[in-house]
């Protein structure tokens, strides 16, 4: 091509340049800042935001809240105002951005910092009561626990000592291998996740005397149940008889290689696990309310 022939071509292509650049460069405009970011409230676990309104010519764009410049909650406009969870006692800094569908970021917003105050309230107080008393055991039962800020974390005292201790969701339990006769305290104690703790009422409850002597029948066909892989052994076996007891009150023992690995009342069938590498024989006894031992099972072995 002449170079008479080129320059018309050229001055027609940088004037559709010229002429286009501006709608390219409106199209892909960043959304303007986010202004006037601020604290509206501070509950005991949250925090609640607001800020002035970005412009965007974009068909689709949003906000982007960012807690010490991390993360991004997305807001979507017209709203302009967010509410958050916060820990206790922990400080947060947060800026706001808006972004569009073309990947345009706006500048960020001010910063704002926000000091949630720490929970000093206690979680609400269960109330403790027996519901079973009997020669070897008692149980009992506690109202749930509630908190504002966290999970409850409950723990049984017996006779001032931990039964049981941290757990979450707990509402009643079984105290097995008491003496027929003896008397016992009991309480509970709940926590929340910063250290405050509420304690129940203190129950004192005397066991029964035993009223029998006779230990109940041996458990018959004790067995490897299909769900046994090394390391667990799932068990069952066929309940004991009592001349007193029903089915249901008696507590069965298990052994592996000789030593009480677990306890459960009722239960025809249990987990335990390998105790040691090569042979790992199981029993398994009841035993009666008045805290007669039967005779045990058939031994089955496992080679873990």
């Amino acid at each position: 091509m002449t170079a008479r022939k080129a320059l018309p071509a050229l001055l027609v292509a940088l004037l559709a340049l010229a002429f286009a650049s501006p709608a390219v460069a409106q199209k892909s405009k960043a959304p303007t800042a986010p202004t006037n970011l601020r604290v509206t409230a501070v509950g005991e676990a949250s925090v609640s935001l607001a800020w002035d309104a970005s412009k965007s010519s974009a068909s689709s764009w949003w906000y982007c809240v960012q807690s010490s410049g991390v993360g991004c909650i997305r807001v979507d406009p017209p709203k302009t105002t967010l509410t958050r969870p916060a820990i206790p006692g922990q400080t947060y800094t947060y800026t706001v951005v808006a972004l569009d569908k073309n990947g345009n970021r706006s500048a960020p917003s001010n910063a704002v910092t926000v000091t949630i105050p720490p929970d000093t309230t206690p979680p609400t107080t269960p109330v403790l009561s027996v519901t079973s008393v009997l020669p070897i055991r008692v149980s009992l039962a506690w109202t749930a626990s509630t908190d504002t800020t966290s999970q409850v974390f409950y723990t049984l005292l017996v006779d001032g000592a931990p039964y049981f201790s941290g757990q979450i969701g707990a509402l009643s339990r079984t105290v097995i291998y008491l003496e027929p006769g003896s008397t016992h305290t009991y309480q509970v104690l709940v926590r929340d996740r910063f250290g405050n703790t509420a304690a129940s009422n203190v129950l004192t409850v005397t066991q029964p005397p035993a009223n029998d002597a006779t230990p109940p029948s041996a458990p018959a066909n004790l067995r490897f149940s299909s769900e046994t892989s090394v390391p667990e052994i799932w068990l069952d076996w066929d309940a004991a008889t009592d001349n007193l007891d029903p089915p249901g009150d008696l507590m069965y023992e298990v052994f592996v290689n000789g030593v009480l690995t677990s306890s459960g009342i009722g239960n025809v069938e249990d987990i335990v696990y390998c105790a040691v590498t090569g042979a790992n024989a199981v029993t398994v006894r009841s035993v009666d309310t008045s805290g007669n031992a039967g005779p045990f099972s058939n031994e089955i072995v496992l080679v873990c």
